[in-house]
């Protein structure tokens, strides 16, 4: 009678665990939480039934079943939920709770939002069929603008008035900032738009140096050197600049409130530490966050090199509605003076023919580059297309998204050695 009582209450304790993993499940936001009340108190609460069981049996049989299948969950659960949990985070699945803690940003590759999303999204070809499979879209659709067939609101009178920006916005990052705002000034006072100078300090990077004070002394006084600069950049050009100093968390004080009808102007390094070279002994990583604001802006990002150059420009296409709206954006606003487009992926005919006559409406002459010419390992573009490119446009940035990895700078990862402007839309 003792054993069965003890039995009966393993067991009920057991179906309690049961119990918290299911309201877990039901409750929690997130995959990875719901997935920790599944394995934790899900295979606690089954092994505890197993042993009510078996001490309900008192049997050389169930002790041995029940014993090989405790041991199958303890082996088997953990493993299996720790490659869903990868899974579900290389997938871009949404971290709940977790805010800037992420240790592992820029150790494992990760989609920049959840495949529900990126499968809400269908690009059409135009002309062809959907992207992927699936039933026949209407031909309306299908024939479509490819940028302006998938926009909401398609109430614009050309596609100028549909990509072009309204504002311009730079990154004012460390000594080299004036010729970036030079850049962006040049840009802006061409296109007759507003202009916003945004002097971020990384607080995280500030608060993880041993004197924070010292630091945000030094900060400043380097920023107090070249804003003069600035206002003279103003004068010279005529455009006036509206210059904002924040400090905070510095990705999201540059890529500013989700503007997509604004251009943000990014150097190719650098950081809102502003270069004073101050160690971190209480970081694990050195302050790098500026390939990870592109993905904070809804608009299109050009990571600028300090010196405005004339010549090809080069394109990854891939169909994606972003290659061609940063590919529109680059020929309805003159970003750079083309000497050649050159485009390299697998174009199909109808895509083809619309790169033609976008570009042929720029007074831009295009060399199509198949995907059968290899791009160096670890590279996004062969060396013969990215060579003397003044600028690439990008579907989305290389990964993982920190400026140097192990001694490798970013833009080698699309082609060795090449310096140049990246236009990218995400």
């Amino acid at each position: 009678m003792m054993v069965e009582i003890v039995a009966l209450l393993v067991k009920l304790v057991g179906v309690g665990f049961l119990l918290v993993a299911t309201v877990g499940l039901l409750r929690f936001s997130d995959p990875f939480q719901r997935m920790h009340a599944a394995t934790k108190a899900g295979t606690l609460g089954a092994g505890l039934v197993l042993v009510g069981t078996m001490v309900n049996k008192s049997s050389m049989d169930a002790t041995i079943t029940g014993g090989l299948t405790l041991l199958f969950l303890i082996l088997t659960i953990p493993v299996a939920s720790h490659l869903l949990a990868r899974a579900a985070y290389v997938s871009g699945a949404r971290l709940a709770g977790v805010g800037e803690a992420d240790a592992l940003r820029d150790v494992i590759d990760r989609f920049d939002e959840p495949l529900e999303r990126q499968a809400e999204r269908v690009d059409f070809v135009a002309g062809g069929a959907p992207q992927g499979g699936g039933t026949a879209a209407p031909e309306a659709v299908l024939n479509a603008d490819p940028v302006l067939g998938q926009l909401p609101e398609q109430n614009f009178a050309s596609l100028k008035d549909a990509i072009a920006p309204e504002r311009v916005r730079f990154a004012a990052v460390g000594s080299a900032a004036p010729l970036l705002a030079r850049r962006a000034a040049g840009f802006a006072a061409r296109t007759a738009l507003p202009l916003t100078a945004v002097v971020a300090v990384d607080t995280k990077y500030v608060d993880a140096t041993d004197n924070s004070a010292e630091t945000m002394r030094l900060i400043r006084d380097k920023v107090s050197h070249w804003l003069p600069d600035l206002r003279e950049l103003s004068d010279t050009l005529g455009v006036p600049i509206d210059l904002v100093y924040e400090e905070g968390n510095a990705e999201a004080l540059m890529a500013g409130v989700g503007d997509v009808r604004e251009f943000l102007v990014l150097p190719i390094e650098g950081w809102a530490d502003h270069g004073v070279g101050v160690a971190t002994p209480h970081a694990t990583k050195e302050p790098d966050g500026l390939l990870r604001v592109a993905g904070m802006h809804p608009g299109p990002v050009m990571y600028a090199v300090d010196e405005q150059k004339a010549g090809p420009v080069a394109v990854v296409f891939d169909g994606s509605y972003n290659v061609w709206r940063g590919l529109d954006l680059a020929l309805v606003e003159g970003l750079w003076t083309m000497s050649e487009l050159r485009v390299y992926g697998f174009v199909d005919a109808a895509s083809r023919a619309e790169i033609e006559r976008r570009a042929a409406e720029a007074r831009v002459p295009v060399v199509f580059s198949g995907a059968d010419e290899q791009a160096p390992e670890g590279a996004m573009l062969p060396e013969a297309v990215a060579r003397d490119a003044v600028a690439v446009i990008l579907p989305d940035l290389p990964r993982p998204l920190r400026t140097r990895w192990y001694g490798v700078f970013w833009l080698d990862k699309i082609s060795p050695g090449w310096r140049g402007d990246v236009l990218v839309w995400t």
